[in-house]
């Protein structure tokens, strides 16, 4: 039986939406690789000389990705241990729309290491704190707050814990006052022993979807007229 190439591409389209961590499979077996060797070390009101940043992670396949701790009651598996296998999670409404917020503003700008620990600070605020609260850190208030950086010295500090949390309320308000599309799909994964994660998959722009149609659609046009006696 022929296929058209219309039913192709309706059978195509919804696999490439679908092409996602979170909709792969309910449970992924991953492996903690190691976190950025240059991530700074701070204490928060929930860890104290914590190496913080984005961690390093392969999957089953050999594919490599990054992703956040979501959660500071648990340490990420020793990389000696293996594979584990984690469950697909979810997070409440609003700590999905305020992550959704911080990846679709901040997500794609991070480079430095300062960056990325600022960044999953302000992970640590959204999932940690009080859901009715405006997501901000300062010290001693709230639920979570950070209390300072630990590898520097004395002199200059109060400035430079200033401006890190400076930077960690930068992205909290931007992902306050995002109103755009979703840009990433957020999975959370779990583990009972170890730190909870999310992980972000771009999606994919309407622009991307409408090229890939224009050369489907142009592809299927070549195969008629070839096959047109």
């Amino acid at each position: 039986m022929k296929i058209s190439t219309a039913s192709r591409l309706a059978l195509l389209l919804p696999l490439l939406a679908s092409a996602s961590l979170a909709q792969a499979a309910s449970t992924l077996n991953i492996q903690f690789v190691g976190e950025d060797p240059n991530a700074p070390l701070l204490s928060t009101s929930f860890s104290d000389d914590y190496a913080t940043g984005r961690l390093s992670y392969v999957d089953a396949g050999g594919r490599s990705f990054y992703a956040y701790c979501v959660e500071l009651q648990q340490d990420f598996a020793p990389a000696d241990l293996g594979m584990k296998t984690y469950t697909v999670g979810s997070f409440s409404a609003p700590q999905a729309a305020a992550l959704q917020g911080l990846f679709s503003t901040s997500y794609a700008g991070l480079s430095s290491a300062y960056q990325q620990a600022a960044f999953q600070v302000a992970v640590w605020e959204i999932t940690h704190e009080n859901e009715s609260a405006t997501f901000s850190v300062s010290p001693n208030n709230g639920s979570f707050f950070f209390t300072g950086l630990s590898n520097i010295a004395a002199t200059g500090a109060a400035d430079l814990n200033a401006d890190f949390t400076n930077q960690v309320n930068g992205y909290l308000s931007a992902a306050n006052a995002y109103t755009g599309p979703a840009r990433y799909q957020l999975t959370r994964l779990d583990h009972k022993g170890f730190q909870d994660l999310v992980v972000a998959t771009a999606v994919p722009e309407p622009s991307r979807y409408a090229l890939l149609l224009a050369g489907l659609f142009g592809m299927g046009l070549i195969v008629r007229r070839r096959s047109v006696p």
